[in-house]
C-alpha cells in the first residue's frame, strides 16, 4: 500500500520487509516440502519485535498503532512470501493476541500476552471441530464447571498451529450458562488430558503446522475463563474481524511482487522476434491483478480506519476476505501462465504460493459464507438501520490498550 504510509511506517516496512526477505524466504521451500515448522525462526522474528509492533509497551510490545503494524506486515509479507509462515502469524496475532487483549483480565495479559509477543510461545484460536466449521454456534467441545474451575471435552480439529502452539485459546459450550452459550478459555496446551496430533499433510500451506486437539477431562482454572461465562462469541467475532482485515494486508503484500515480476519478465521474454508483453492476453492478466491488488488495497484502507475508530466494520471485513482470497489466487495463476513451464517448477514460489492460495478459500470462512454475512447486513441495514454487535471491543488499537 505505497503511497498511504508517513515516513515512520515507511521505514518500518522496509525493514520488515528485509526480515522476511532475509530470514523467512531463503528456507520457505524446504519447510514446504518437509512440512516443517521452525521454533527457532520463530523466536527470531520475536527477537524483531514483529508479534508487538501494535502491543502495549507493558507486555513487551512497541506501543505503536495498528497503521504502523500493518506497514510492518505488508512488508513483511512481501519481503517473505510464505504464506505458511504467514498464515501461523496471522492466526496468533490477529486471533489470539488481538482477542486477548480487548478481552482478557489484567492478570489474564500480564501471564500470556509476554511470551507470546517475545516469540518464546506459540499461539493456536481454537474453534473448528468435525462437522462443524463456519457455522460456530453449533460447536460440541463441552464445558462443565467442577468446583471454582472447570472440565473440557471434546475435539478441536483443523487448527492451526495445534501441532506446535504452547498456548491455546478455545472455545466450548458450557451448558450451566445457558443452552446456546458458548465460553472462551485460555490455557497451557501441556495439560493432562490435553492431546495435540501430529501436522495433517496438506496439499498447499505445508509450512503451517494444523492439526487436532482433544480435550480429555482437561482441568482449567476459574482464570482460564476470558470474558465471562457464555461471552465467548463476542471474543470470537471480534478475533475473526482482525484477522480478515490483517489477512487483507498480508495478500495485499504477497501480490505486489508477483505483478512487479509478472511485468518486468514479459517485458524481456522473447517470442517469435518479440517482447511477450506486446500479447493482449499477458497484458491483460497482469492489468487484472493489479486492477484486484489496487480494489484490495482500497477496502483494506478502509477496514484500518474502521478498526481504529472502533466501529463494528464486519461487513468491510468479510469484503477483504473474499477479495483477497480471489485476487492471491487469480495472481498466482495468471503468474504461472505468464511464466510458462518455469513457473510450474517446484524450484520457483510460484507453483508454491498457488497450492497455499486455494487453502484461503476455506481458511477464515469460505467467500460463500462471506457472500451471507454481507448480505445479512444488508439486510439488517435496510430493515434497521444497521446490524451492529454488542460489546465487540474494538478500542483495543486506539492506543495503548487497556484491560476489560
Amino acid at each position: 500500500m505505497n503511497g498511504i504510509w508517513n515516513e515512520q511506517q515507511q521505514a518500518i516496512r522496509a525493514h520488515y520487509l528485509a526480515v522476511g526477505r532475509d530470514l523467512v524466504r531463503p528456507t520457505s521451500a524446504l519447510r514446504d516440502r518437509e512440512l516443517g515448522f521452525d521454533r527457532e525462526l520463530w523466536r527470531a522474528l520475536g527477537a524483531t519485535g514483529l508479534f508487538g509492533v501494535h502491543m502495549p509497551a507493558r507486555f513487551g510490545g512497541q506501543g505503536l498503532g495498528i497503521w504502523e503494524f500493518s506497514a510492518a506486515l505488508e512488508g513483511f509479507s512481501e519481503g517473505c512470501q510464505d504464506m505458511g509462515v504467514l498464515v501461523s502469524f496471522v492466526a496468533q496475532v490477529a486471533l489470539v493476541q488481538s482477542a486477548l487483549l480487548s478481552y482478557g483480565s489484567e492478570e489474564q495479559l500480564q501471564r500470556w500476552l509476554p511470551p507470546l509477543i517475545s516469540g518464546e510461545k506459540i499461539g493456536c484460536f481454537a474453534i473448528t471441530e468435525q462437522g462443524c466449521g463456519s457455522d460456530v454456534r453449533s460447536l460440541k467441545l463441552a464445558a462443565r464447571r467442577d468446583g471454582s474451575g472447570y472440565r473440557l471435552n471434546g475435539l478441536k480439529w483443523n487448527i492451526t498451529n495445534a501441532p506446535v502452539a504452547d498456548i491455546c485459546m478455545t472455545f466450548a459450550r458450557l451448558e450451566e450458562a445457558g443452552a446456546n452459550a458458548i465460553s472462551c478459555f485460555i490455557t497451557e496446551t501441556a495439560k493432562p488430558g490435553l492431546t495435540q496430533s501430529a501436522p495433517f499433510e496438506l496439499m498447499g500451506n505445508r509450512g503451517t503446522p494444523i492439526g487436532s486437539l482433544s480435550f480429555d477431562e482437561v482441568a482449567l482454572d476459574a482464570d482460564s475463563l476470558i470474558n465471562g461465562e457464555g461471552q465467548g462469541l463476542r471474543v470470537l467475532y471480534f478475533g475473526f474481524l482482525v484477522e480478515r482485515i490483517f489477512t487483507g494486508v498480508v495478500i495485499s503484500g504477497c501480490m505486489q511482487p508477483l505483478i512487479d515480476e509478472c511485468l518486468q519478465y514479459s517485458l524481456k521474454r522473447q517470442a517469435f522476434g518479440r517482447p511477450i508483453s506486446d500479447n493482449q492476453y499477458v497484458q491483460g492478466h497482469i492489468v487484472q491483478a493489479y486492477t484486484q491488488l489496487e480494489l484490495l488495497r482500497g477496502v483494506v484502507i478502509r477496514g484500518l480506519n474502521e478498526l481504529e475508530q472502533g466501529r463494528d466494520c464486519s461487513t468491510l471485513a468479510s469484503i477483504i476476505k473474499m477479495l483477497a482470497s480471489e485476487a492471491l489466487h487469480d495472481a498466482c495463476l495468471n503468474a504461472m501462465r505468464i511464466h510458462g513451464n518455469y513457473g510450474y517448477r517446484r524450484d520457483h514460489y510460484y507453483e508454491r504460493l498457488l497450492r497455499d492460495s486455494i487453502g484461503l478459500f476455506f481458511a477464515g470462512g469460505t467467500s460463500e459464507i462471506h457472500k451471507h454475512v454481507i448480505w445479512t447486513n444488508l439486510v439488517a441495514e435496510a430493515q434497521s438501520g444497521g446490524k451492529h454487535k454488542d460489546d465487540l471491543r474494538l478500542d483495543a488499537y486506539t492506543g495503548e490498550g487497556a484491560a476489560a
